[in-house]
């Protein structure tokens, strides 16, 4: 009998629900109670959380899937290295999640399936190769990373218009926050990067140079969480998840300034991981009546 286990570990699921919660926050930010009442906006937005999960499982489990070398020193429990889901069924089973996700989007519009299609590509080619290319593939995760608040207020968009001002503005906060937390990945990893010639910028200009640039992006994270603070329309609400969640990235900074050691990272990566939780949640809470 498979267990269902490794693969929720492969897919890291406890991403899935991030990017549903993103794109549920995207599009409520833009429509408010239009998305609970209107059926051609509950549908496109029920098919954009299906779409945005199954995208999200496929394109880790690619990343496992290629990145297996990598993983044996940095993550030796992670399913691929362990053996408890092979090659070719991870192939297959990324393969199935990251189609189907990409074409339940011609349900919506042909321009967000293209959409997809396109950040599907970047997200396979950093897998494959820009992954070792260094900061250019931190880019491109940190654009993964905040799509989903875009993507929500385009699904339930019409013709597709662009994005309210401040649904923008939480994208560009999503995207410096991922971008820091990419580069402290670099730092965490770089004996398993070293060893496969991954050009982190840990690895190309030393762990110190790179948490300072860590600092630097969660820091503006923070500082446009605050510009933020005269666009959005219940302030209390805002300001009660949005606190914590600047106290998690500016001390963050601090701390990988400090210490931009192996052990001190992982804590980062993983306090920054709620730190981005309590930001979404802020960021829906903005909206409430």
């Amino acid at each position: 009998m498979v267990s269902i286990k490794p693969y929720l570990k492969l897919a890291r699921i406890d991403h899935g629900i991030m990017v549903a919660l993103a794109i549920f926050t995207g599009a409520y930010v833009a429509k408010r109670l239009e998305v609970l009442v209107e059926k051609e906006l509950m549908f496109r937005l029920m098919i954009g959380i299906i779409s945005g999960i199954l995208v999200e499982i496929g394109t880790f489990t690619f990343n496992d899937y290629f990145n297996i070398e990598e993983d044996k020193v940095n993550a030796p429990d992670r399913p691929l290295v362990t053996g408890e889901i092979s090659l070719r069924n991870a192939f297959y089973f990324g393969s199935l999640t990251i189609i189907s996700g990409v074409l339940l989007n011609i349900l919506i519009s042909i321009p967000i399936f293209l959409l997809i299609l396109f950040t599907v590509f970047i997200g396979m080619m950093y897998n494959a190769y820009l992954k070792k290319r260094g900061f250019i593939g931190n880019i491109l995760v940190a654009y993964s990373t905040a799509l989903p608040f875009f993507y929500g207020a385009l699904i339930t968009g019409k013709n597709f218009e662009m994005p309210t001002f401040n649904v923008m503005l939480f994208t560009f906060i999503a995207f410096f926050a991922a971008l820091g937390r990419e580069i402290v990945k670099g730092i965490r990893d770089i004996e398993g990067d070293r060893r496969v010639n991954v050009q982190t910028l840990a690895i190309t200009i030393g762990c110190r140079k790179a948490a300072f640039f860590a600092a630097c992006f969660f820091t503006l994270a923070v500082v446009l969480s605050v510009c933020a603070i005269r666009f959005v329309d219940n302030l209390l609400a805002y300001l009660l998840a949005l606190l914590p969640t600047d106290a998690i990235f500016l001390y963050a900074s601090y701390s990988i300034i400090q210490s931009p050691i192996v052990s001190n990272a992982e804590k980062i990566r993983k306090s920054t991981l709620m730190g981005m939780l309590l930001g979404i949640t802020s960021f829906l809470l903005s909206a409430t009546p």
